[in-house]
């Protein structure tokens, strides 16, 4: 199998400006470049520019795939990670998931790259798919969901050089269960059954923070002065609106008006997690065998009855359908052959008898006849019964 690797990065907030493109361009000769995006893909090399600079000159997302193994995102947060000083090392205990923090500022990059030997996880190839998920990850980290931090731990966590049955999770962000489709999409990128979420959830509390009583943010807004006000819709329209807004969610947490996620100790091993997830897809996989034998079993039943409808206009015009058999069958291909040995032998069951039998054995015999070298016409005339 030949050298595959795919190099993607791709700016969410703002599209890059003509510093950052110049930058861009000095990283790769080979990379298709745009305002919003730099892909490249190499059979006999790899990238060996700067993947931090990038993320922190206009792009915000990150991603890497080799075919031998190799798979890292990174993600840019411009105001850092939004989540409790006291629980983050809880998340980044595990050599897979790393923050860089920026040398000036509350920025970094939290990046996931666990160690897999070749042919350990299936290839993937939808890379589309999963920069869309990234993107929704990085959309519910500013927001300070921790709900994507545990998503990307699992990932980090599904790594060759750790012993899944010693590796304990952190703990468990409620709410896991409502966790947003399009960032789970990310889980099969680095090996994960998506149902794996579903396992984590189980006897973990929901939580939605849409429903809350209290609005801190509406709180927020009503204690700020009209000049401060107005000083922030200004950095609004002129500054990136997304940076903006994450260091106010940033600023929000670390004054205490937003409460922190409330989470639920679980001490299971990935281990563990793994088992019930194999449970839920087996169990997944039982009730989807059964929805698709009675959508067949369905099908079966519309299909034998617009069978029986033919039939019935088939006894009082069998010549039409003789005709219709013969064109059908000197359409050719495969199908064709099929189609209009099923009309001889549904004339057949529909005529009765021995005149039924006849006719349609005369059509069959002229066919072959007529086609003497068209072998699939013959097999498909004899499966059935029609002749030989």
């Amino acid at each position: 199998m030949s050298e595959y690797q795919y190099v993607v990065f791709r700016a969410i907030d703002r599209p890059l400006d003509d510093k950052q493109l110049a930058f861009a361009e000095k990283q790769s000769s080979h990379s298709e470049l745009s305002q919003w995006e730099m892909s490249v893909e190499y059979h006999y090399s790899s990238f060996r520019g700067d993947v931090d600079g990038l993320l922190r000159r206009g792009f915000d997302v990150h991603l890497a795939y080799a075919n031998y193994g190799y798979r890292e995102i990174r993600l840019r947060l411009p105001s850092g990670l939004p989540l409790p000083a006291s629980i983050i090392p809880a998340f980044l205990f595990c050599d897979g998931l790393q923050w860089k923090q920026d040398a000036k500022g509350n920025g970094g990059i939290l990046s996931v790259a666990p160690f897999h030997e070749s042919g350990e996880i299936e290839e993937v190839w939808d890379f589309d798919d999963y920069l869309n998920s990234l993107a929704k990850i990085r959309e519910q980290l500013i927001g300070g969901d921790l709900r994507a931090l545990y998503l990307l731990w699992l990932c980090a966590a599904y790594d060759d050089n750790e012993e899944p049955e010693e590796m304990v999770e952190p703990p468990v962000p409620h709410g896991l269960d409502k966790m947003p489709a399009l960032s789970t999409e990310l889980l099969p990128f680095f090996g994960h059954d998506p149902l794996i979420l579903k396992a984590a959830a189980e006897g973990v509390p929901g939580f939605d923070p849409n429903n809350s009583d209290e609005d801190p943010v509406q709180d927020w807004v009503q204690s700020i002065t009209e000049a401060r006000s107005r000083a922030l819709l200004q950095r609004l329209l002129k500054e990136d609106p997304v940076s903006v807004k994450a260091e106010l969610l940033a600023e929000l947490r670390e004054s205490g008006s937003i409460d922190d996620w409330p989470t639920m100790v679980r001490g299971r091993t990935l281990d563990e997690l793994l088992d019930a997830t194999a449970e839920q897809r087996e169990e997944a996989n039982r009730i989807q065998k059964k929805k698709d034998q009675a959508k067949a079993k369905r099908a079966a039943a519309k299909a034998e009855k617009e069978r029986q409808a033919r039939m019935d206009k088939m006894k009082s015009a069998p010549k039409t359908w003789l005709a219709e058999a013969e064109e059908i069958a000197n359409t050719g291909g495969t199908a064709n052959y099929k189609a209009a040995a099923d009309i001889l032998a549904d004339l057949r069951e529909a005529i009765g008898g021995d005149r039924g039998d006849q006719l349609a054995r005369d059509c069959a015999t002229k066919l072959a006849k007529d086609n003497p070298t068209l072998n699939m016409l013959k097999s498909a005339l004899r499966k059935r019964g029609l002749f030989g």
